[in-house]
Order: C-alpha cells, then structure tokens, then sequence
C-alpha cells in the first residue's frame, strides 16, 4: 500500500509565495464560469504557477499516484482554454520562454548545417577543418603573425559565370617568418565556438592584391566568400557548396596558409574580429572611425562600370563595389563624393585591374561633401573587368561614394 501522506498538513515539496490556495482558486473558477480575463479569474493567478519552487527530489516523483497526474492534466487543460485570447503563451511550472529555448540549442545553431569534419583538398596536411571548435585553432607557422587592418567588404566575381557571385575582402598585415606565402590569406568564420566556414580556395591565383579598402600600406587582401564552404549544398558527400552563411553575428580570423621547410602547408591565425551579416551584406563594428553625412548615395548612371560606396554612419560599416559591366574602351572619368568633418581630407581613388591588382589610373577627391571628379585615362588593351580601390579613409568620414563611368554619360 502507498504510504504516502495525502494530509493538508503534509509537505509535499512545493512552495507558495503568496500564501494563495492556486489549485482550489483555479478548479473553482473552471467550475464557477468566471471571466478568465478578469481581475480575480484564473488568468490573473496562472502567473504565480511560474513561482513555485519544487524542493521535492527526483526520487519522490514515484509517490505521484495516477489521480494527481489526472488532476495536473485537467489543470493544465483548463488553464490552456481559460486563457485570454490575447494571452498566446501560458508559462507553466519548469517551463522556458522560446528565448530560453534558442540559448539552451548545441552549436552550432540549426540552421548552420555544416559537414563537421570536412576538409577542402586544398587545405590537406592542415588541422583546419570544418566543425572544430577554434579553441583548437592554432598557429603552426614558425614566426608567422597575421592581424585584420580593415572592415570588411563586398565585391562581385567574375561577371563571365553568369549569376552573381559574391566575393567577401579585408584587409590585413602579415608578419612573415620560416616559409613563403604562394596565396592571400583567408577568413574563417565560426559562430558559438565552432569553425563554420574555412575560407575559399586561393591558390589558383597566387598574386597577393592590396586590398578595395585600405588603411594605409603594407596592407593585403584577406579573401572569402558569401557561401559556406563547410555547407554543402546537396545531399550525402556532395562537395557543390552554395548555401550563403545565414544572417547573425560571426567571429572572423585571418589565416595566412604558408608553406613550411617540408613544402607542407602550415597556418598563421589571427585574433577574431565580429563581423555581421543581414539582409544588406556582411558589416564590420563602426567603433569611432565614422562620423554623420549629408550626402545620399546617388543612383547609378548607364553605362556604369564599376562603383564603390562606403557608409560608416550607423554601428555598422557598409563597404560594397558594384560592378554593372565591363569596360568598353570609351572615355571614362573618375567621379564622385565625400563627407567629412575636415573639409581638406583628402581621398584617394585608384582604379584597378581585376583579379591582379595593377593599378591603372589615379586621382584624389576631396571630403568637403561635393560631387567632383576627372577624365582618367585607361589603356585600351588593359583588360575588360575594372575595380575601384580606396587605398585609405580620412578619419571620421561618414559616407563616400566614388564611381568609373562614361565621360559623357549615355542618354
């Protein structure tokens, strides 16, 4: 027989702060045909439900006969259809709040369905794969050291593919040591711990560019992508990777990959830098570099060929190059604005050969916040794909905009 007390004297493990008798309250209001939504009625006493204190242990829950559990399941019932209409959620006894529930999720999150423990051909004799936790992220490159220099920006690929690619770019300064660096350095990302992108591939070009947006010399380009490479995109042991990383907040690493005395790869990391992504692209930590503007970014004219617009005047940095077209070997000029608070900045402009870097033409503007620009000359014979480079920002500029277009725009 159950020796368990059933007595109204008995402790049975649960507190009530208020001193207020919640069952009989509520199992009489179910009975009565109260208001739920009144000041007395069961809606008004369900939240102190979410204050009880259970103290009995688990070892206990056995005495729970089958008339209690019915008794609980009527409750829970009752309370879900006493409810207010415009009460969508009941928080019930060692139930969580759906914020709770996401923070308490493994990492990393559901959406991020990464191949853990994949690694690209092109990192093999690596430890960087994907799915490890960066604790384990480590320098391997004697005398190697890398370090982010830039925020982080857009650019298109390569126009001839036929669907937009988009290429990800930031600069960084890299300290070589023991080996030599045959690729740009590459951004890793992770979230919650866990490496879930290890960077494109970069050893098919071996030419180390200056970065689209600098900060001064001595500076490269750090390479990346928009997709995954830890998310394949079909099924079983696809390597087709073209799922984007999803919108949230990152932490990225520059890793320079160079070879060591062996001709094996070896791995230089750098410390992370937050990077978000949103519907608008990935953005860096505005910090104190920007500063407010007047200035609106204008719509792009025809014959466009390329175009850079920088907005530091959020928390966020936006830095994209859009590139409509290629060139045409027709007259081009340099044009475009900047605003910032000493008038006498100066920014400049270079326009760039794409993918090598070489630098083409070059002019100046200056960050007084009005429109102005250059007839530049560009070599024929120089190549049909063009990149606009600011190889530095003037400090507190707010939003520039530069573009290489027609000389005489077309109607």
């Amino acid at each position: 027989m159950n020796q368990h007390d059933d007595g109204r004297g008995q402790d049975h493990g649960w507190e009530d702060p208020a001193e207020a008798d919640l069952l009989k309250v509520t199992l009489g209001a179910m009975a009565g045909g109260v208001d739920p939504a009144s000041p007395t009625g069961p809606a008004a006493v369900m939240p102190l439900m979410s204050k009880r204190v259970r103290r009995r242990r688990t070892a206990k829950l056995g005495g729970l006969g089958g008339g209690a559990l019915a008794l609980a399941g009527a409750l829970v019932l009752g309370a879900g259809q006493l409810a207010p209409p415009d009460q969508s959620e009941v928080l019930l006894p060692g139930g969580s709040t759906p914020s709770q529930s996401a923070e308490a999720s493994p990492s990393p999150r559901p959406d991020l369905q990464i191949r853990d423990g994949y690694q690209p051909e092109w990192l093999a004799g690596t430890d960087l794969t994907c799915g490890m936790p960066v604790a384990d992220l480590e320098s391997t490159a004697q005398g190697w050291s890398v370090a982010p220099a830039g925020d982080i920006y857009e650019r298109p690929g390569d126009l001839s593919s036929g669907e937009p690619v988009t290429q990800r770019g930031m600069a960084a300064t890299v300290k070589e040591g023991d080996g030599t660096l045959q690729g740009a350095p590459v951004l890793v990302w992770s979230q919650d711990g866990v490496v879930v992108d290890v960077g494109t591939e970069v050893f098919v070009a071996s030419e180390l560019r200056a970065p689209l947006l600098g900060s001064g010399a001595d500076v490269i380009e750090a390479l990346g992508g928009a997709v995954s490479t830890c998310m394949p995109s079909g099924t079983g042991d696809s390597t087709v990777f073209e799922t984007p990383l999803p919108e949230g907040d990152y932490d990225v690493r520059v890793v320079a990959l160079p070879t060591d005395q062996s001709g094996g790869l070896a791995v230089a990391v750098s410390d992370p830098v937050q990077v978000r992504i949103d519907a608008d692209g990935a953005h860096s930590p505005t910090n104190e570099r920007g500063g407010e503007s007047v200035i609106e970014f204008p719509e792009p004219v025809d014959g466009q060929v390329a175009r850079f617009d920088l907005d530091r005047t959020t928390d966020w940095v936006t830095a994209e190059l859009t590139r409509p077209r290629y060139s045409s070997g027709t007259p081009m000029r340099v044009v475009g604005q900047c605003d910032g608070p000493d008038p006498e900045a100066l920014l400049p402009i270079e326009v760039v050969l794409w993918p090598t870097g070489d630098v083409l033409a070059s002019t100046q503007i200056s960050c007084d916040g009005d429109e102005a620009g250059e007839e530049v000359e560009i070599p024929a014979d120089a190549g049909a794909t063009l990149d606009i480079r600011l190889p530095s920002i003037p400090d507190g500029v707010g939003r520039a905009w530069v573009s290489l277009e027609p000389a005489t725009p077309e109607s």
